[in-house]
């Protein structure tokens, strides 16, 4: 099968959904298929794999060197669509809204419903709505974001799969509680990763016997909250700047949390957080993370980000052998959803069952007008959601 994977946005960074993407990609690949991806932008394939330590060589399609905007961005896309229809694609998976009639299947992935900045915000939010009303497939990355696609988009939930993020599990190898560094990872340093929760958290552990690393570009605020910490602590917080990929796969394994204060409008599942659940690593994290990867008591705990209730929670990680050994248990079982080649398959299976977008095929629903698919195969979607 021929599948195209696109994103709007820049490869060479190691955010959630490049992750995603690198992963799937790989795993695609792993199984016959011949995959393509196309982007916005690339700068520099050093980066890209020092950041995202890809393990294959993957045919990369970059539209610019430089990250597009406005009109240059508009008319990138239209020679994308040009370079995408000479693929000839039986599957394209959109990774953000590009309102583009290809060939070939299209799933559009939501991985979030944060609002852009900048001048041309409401723009792509208009662009997205039209876009994924028009696919084949809407793809939801968590039960929260179902819902409030349900809402934002005024489809029914039967109409939405649920199909995690993925990551390639066989790259993680967490060490056993004997292996372990009496250490924190919080890694991404983006304002709504709140690096300084997890800085101000472990001020108040105040435990020299512990360290924490801080993975992600050294932001003024990241630096300020390290300085406020007291001295007999402060040399104990390692800010690591734009580690490469194996690096910070590498600290999931061998650190004994990690710590995702996150913040966002909408739950999401954030690939950093599978990396730590790959790894068999407990997760200190906001009620913010998606109940798909943070179950309470299960794999980690679910906290205030407050200084005080986080750094109850860390200290009881920390320092509760039989509370490690259960949770880091649960991240292990929780892992086998997000592999690879399992989220894979599920993609497959959505370009292989049949059911297409009524617009495309005249079939449409009563009612809505927005989506709906072919009758023969009614409960394609709920098998995904429930696969997922």
């Amino acid at each position: 099968m021929r599948i195209v994977l696109t994103r709007r946005e820049a490869l060479d960074w190691p955010d959630g959904v490049n992750i995603f993407i690198v992963s799937l990609a790989q795993a695609l690949a792993d199984l016959d298929h011949e995959v393509t991806i196309v982007v916005g932008s690339l700068q520099s394939h050093e980066e890209y794999r020092r950041l995202l330590g890809p393990r294959l060589d993957l045919p990369i399609v970059a539209l610019s060197p430089t990250p597009l905007t406005g009109l240059a961005s508009a008319a990138a896309w239209l020679r994308a669509k040009r370079i995408i229809d000479r693929l000839r694609p039986d599957l394209v998976v959109h990774s953000e809204a590009v309102p583009l009639p290809l060939r070939g299947t299209i799933v559009q992935v939501v991985h979030d419903l944060e609002p852009r900045s900048g001048r041309l915000a409401p723009l792509w939010r208009s662009i997205r709505r039209f876009s994924t009303k028009r696919c084949d497939y809407v793809v939801a990355t968590t039960t929260e974001l179902r819902d409030e696609l349900v809402r934002d988009l005024g489809m029914s939930r039967h109409q939405l799969a649920v199909i995690p993020k993925c990551i390639e599990l066989q790259a993680y190898r967490g060490g056993d509680l004997a292996a372990r560094e009496r250490a924190i990872l919080h890694s991404g340093t983006s304002p709504y990763k709140d690096p300084a929760a997890t800085i101000r958290a472990f001020g108040v552990l105040d435990d020299p016997s512990v360290g924490l690393y801080v993975a992600g570009d050294i932001t003024r605020q990241t630096q300020a909250a390290v300085d406020a910490l007291p001295d007999r602590i402060r040399g104990r917080v390692i800010l690591l700047g734009s580690a490469d990929g194996q690096t910070v796969r590498m600290l999931h394994g061998r650190v004994r949390v990690a710590a995702f204060p996150t913040r966002y409008a909408v739950p999401v599942a954030s690939a950093t957080v599978m990396e730590a659940i790959a790894s068999g690593t407990p997760i200190v994290g906001s009620s913010r993370l998606s109940r798909d990867v943070l179950e309470n008591d299960v794999n980690g705990l679910v906290t205030d980000t407050s200084p005080g209730a986080m750094a109850i929670a860390l200290r009881s990680i920390l320092n509760d052998d039989a509370l490690w050994l259960r949770l880091s248990a649960g991240a292990r079982r929780m892992a086998q959803r997000f592999d690879g080649f399992r989220v894979a398959r599920q993609y497959i299976e959505l370009a292989s069952g049949g059911a297409r977008r009524s617009y495309r095929h005249g079939d449409r629903e009563s009612g809505s007008g927005l989506i709906g698919f072919r009758r023969e195969n009614p409960h394609s979607l709920r098998r995904l959601s429930s696969n997922a």
